[in-house]
């Protein structure tokens, strides 16, 4: 009887031990999935995304560089960012694999506060080395990577021979370009070409600007990681941004607002708007300021996109527009048409 008294309190034993061991999980779990306040975007009107340009410079010491960053990435997440972007080479110039030990850890945060981050690293890629910027999503997984595609001369690395990437996300479709890269303005024409909404740009310095130019010229938006001046589709410097430290920059943008040229557009935009008055408006056109002849559209009313009504009124973006009127002009061109 004793025997099996003693028996029945080791198994009470072990069965409280598992139970305080999974009670301790499970409340690690919790803590990791604490409830941010992230953009609830239907209920919003266009497709907004909160941004974080983290500009805590261009190399060091790694474990202090990294502690650094881990530190920015708890912060933008519990501001509720969708995407945060590091700087270049922000942990130093030591190479290491994808996945690998600076990956890995931001990664967790990553998961931990469901956003995306764009983590540069120096690569070692085989035998050949990188300035790779990687991509890792809501879920803590590497989503890809974008190689610097002009290396800066000393940075004894080699030069990528994959270009220039597109990267769907769950809110947009995005581009990275790195540092020097900023000089070739074929490789922002190519970030075009791939109708992105968001280039982001990890750097050692502030760029300046050529990047509201390129802004204005390709209508998209531009996140620098240098000096943290993001910059609107309009090609102008965000004023309204979020500071929450004196090295973090974050903006909510509003990836549906778009462009549209006056030609063969203006009754069909008369029409939109007859028909769906208070519920998108014209934010900038045609004035004394601004000679292009162009309209710029954003939603008002929660659960309305300007997009899906430009489709449904036939009226093409900006980008659109261009992109089409090239490659029919060219062909003409090669066929020794008139236009």
């Amino acid at each position: 009887m004793k025997k099996k008294t003693m028996r029945t309190f080791q198994a009470s034993l072990i069965c409280l031990f598992f139970a305080a061991l999974a009670g301790c999980v499970f409340a690690e779990e919790v803590q990791d999935s604490e409830v941010i306040p992230q953009l609830d975007r239907e209920k919003l009107p266009g497709r907004q995304v909160k941004v974080a340009a983290i500009c805590i410079g261009f190399g060091g010491e790694h474990d202090v560089k990294l502690k650094l960053a881990i530190e920015h990435l708890h912060t933008a997440g519990k501001n509720g960012v969708d995407i945060a972007c590091l700087p270049e080479e922000f942990a130093g110039t030591e190479a290491e694999p994808v996945p690998g030990p600076t990956t890995k850890a931001v990664a967790r945060l990553a998961k931990k506060y469901n956003m995306y981050v764009i983590c540069p690293i120096r690569e070692q890629a085989g035998d050949e080395q990188y300035n790779t910027a990687v991509l890792i999503d809501r879920k803590g997984k590497v989503a890809g990577y974008y190689r610097k595609v002009f290396v800066f001369w000393g940075e004894g690395l080699h030069l990528s021979r994959e270009g220039v990437k597109a990267f769907n996300t769950d809110f947009g479709r995005i581009s990275i370009l790195t540092c020097f890269d900023l000089n070739f303005a074929e490789l922002w024409r190519q970030c075009d070409a791939l109708d992105v909404d968001i280039v982001f740009w990890p750097s050692a310095y502030g760029g300046g600007s050529p990047l509201n130019a390129f802004a204005i010229l390709y209508h998209y938006y531009i996140v620098p990681v240098g000096a943290g001046n993001i910059i609107d589709v309009t090609g102008k410097t965000f004023e309204n941004i979020e500071k929450p430290n004196p090295k973090q920059f974050i903006a909510t943008l509003d990836l549906d607002r778009a462009f549209a040229h006056y030609d063969f557009n203006r009754k069909k935009v008369e029409k939109m708007f007859a028909e769906h008055r208070g519920e998108i408006k014209v934010e900038r056109k045609l004035s004394d300021e601004d000679l292009a002849p162009w309209w710029l559209f954003k939603a008002v009313k929660p659960g309305v996109s300007v997009r899906e009504l430009l489709k449904k009124y036939e009226i093409e973006t900006l980008r659109e527009y261009q992109h089409r009127s090239r490659k029919q002009i060219n062909e003409a061109r090669k066929k020794g048409e008139r236009i």
